[in-house]
């Protein structure tokens, strides 16, 4: 026969265990009634624990995708809002020319307009979203065109040297009036249009990149997602507007005028047409993007559902054991005292 020698000591080192044990898992149900997850989730899972992981891992890498779609989508709308405004002005202006081509006397109306539309062209292609210039191409830090308003401009002055070599005289001289279209529709076709063309643009018009910006639409999908102020419908455009106000076009004779006017129109016609090919790239883009952050709603839905199955809490079942758990304590407490006050000594 064993006897086991109790102590007061012993008693109140197991009741001192007990009260421990019962607060510790009254605190545990206590953080997960707050937080509705379970308080230690890799003891609670085990070997379910890599799951979880690797679930959680795969929700924020796609919610993260479908963040990066939204700046990109914010970016689509800014480039198609302003290629649109660049779009209406070129048809309107062609609109004018066709209309007062065989009137060299509406020099001074075409040139204002003229004037008008290269800055709306320059205020577009140097939009900014979020300090990036969204015409840049990948150089998004760089203003991309050139400000030809600004005497001190590169593509100003590259113009005005141009036609000095050319004709040995400024725009602005009278003597412009003794060109003839002919010599007018060399210039047009040859130095006036290198300025438009590379190297040139690159160098006096453009510190934008021919590298666009490509973005990632899902796990498996990317998009070109800007369009660079490089393309040739901006430069088409650029020379339309640059040949219709700062030729001397006021001074010319009216055949060299027409000349003038009809080369603007062609340049126009193949800048309007080169614009709505971008709009409709991007708007191509703009629905590919909208779909896949949809998909991508979906893929998250159903994965965070699935991690809230491994790692959140029946927060009722909780609640029973919160107040079960509660319950044993307070009791613990009531016998701990109670034993407490036990001694010999009372019955002696």
């Amino acid at each position: 026969m064993k006897t086991t020698y109790i102590s007061t000591i012993s008693l109140s080192d197991a009741s001192r265990r007990q009260i421990q044990s019962q607060a510790s898992l009254v605190q545990k149900l206590g953080v997960e009634l707050s937080s509705g997850r379970k308080y230690d989730v890799g003891l609670d899972l085990g070997t379910r624990t890599g799951e979880a992981v690797s679930i959680r891992a795969e929700f924020h890498f796609l919610h993260g995708i479908i963040d990066t779609n939204a700046l990109a989508a914010s970016r689509l709308d800014v480039s198609q809002a302003a290629m649109n405004d660049i779009l209406s002005d070129a048809q309107d202006f062609l609109s004018t020319l066709v209309a007062l081509r065989e009137n060299d006397s509406s020099s001074d109306i075409v040139k204002a307009d003229a004037i008008g539309n290269m800055e709306l062209l320059t205020s577009r292609l140097n939009t900014q979203l979020n300090g990036n210039f969204m015409f840049a191409g990948i150089n998004t830090d760089q203003e991309p065109l050139a400000d030809y308003a600004d005497p001190a401009s590169p593509n100003k002055i590259a113009a005005d040297a141009a036609f000095l070599t050319e004709f040995g005289i400024t725009q602005a001289n009278p003597a412009v009036s003794a060109i003839t279209p002919a010599a007018m529709d060399t210039y047009l076709n040859g130095a006036f249009d290198a300025m438009f063309q590379d190297p040139a643009w690159g160098a006096t018009w453009s510190s934008a990149s021919d590298n666009v910006m490509v973005s990632r639409i899902s796990a498996s999908e990317t998009v070109t997602s800007s369009v660079s102020a490089n393309e040739q419908a901006f430069r088409d455009l650029a020379a339309a507007y640059t040949m219709m106000s700062d030729l001397g076009n006021e001074n010319l004779d009216p055949g060299t005028w027409k000349t003038v006017v009809d080369k603007a129109i062609e340049k126009l016609g193949t800048g309007i047409a080169g614009v709505t090919s971008e709009m409709g790239k991007l708007g191509n883009v703009q629905e590919q993007v909208n779909l896949a952050s949809e998909r991508l709603k979906v893929q998250t839905d159903i994965l965070n559902s699935r991690v809230n199955d491994l790692e959140n809490v029946n927060l009722e079942e909780t609640s029973v054991r919160l107040n079960t758990a509660l319950t044993q304590l307070e009791t613990t407490y009531a016998v701990t005292a109670r034993m407490q006050g036990l001694s010999i000594l009372n019955y002696l």
